[in-house]
């Protein structure tokens, strides 16, 4: 049996109608790891910071990862 470290795992999003692949986690310079949430809805050419929550952060092409706590690690 092979054992799959989900830390390394990717997913495939769309984002502008094209496949993409994503870290499912990611980690700050701080050690803060992050786990892919979902794509941030595009409005008016840019993206609406309003949809994304504090502990939430996004990066290039507009992935939103949400901080991993201890509560959701047991998730």
């Amino acid at each position: 049996m092979e054992t799959v470290n989900k830390m390394d795992e990717n997913v495939i999003v769309v984002v502008n109608g094209k496949p993409v692949e994503a870290k499912r986690f990611i980690t700050n310079r701080e050690g803060k790891t992050y786990q892919f949430d979902r794509v941030a809805m595009k409005v008016k050419g840019g993206f609406c910071l309003d949809q994304m929550r504090e502990d939430e952060v996004i990066i290039a092409p507009g992935l939103i990862y949400r901080e991993v706590t201890e509560t959701r690690k047991a998730s």
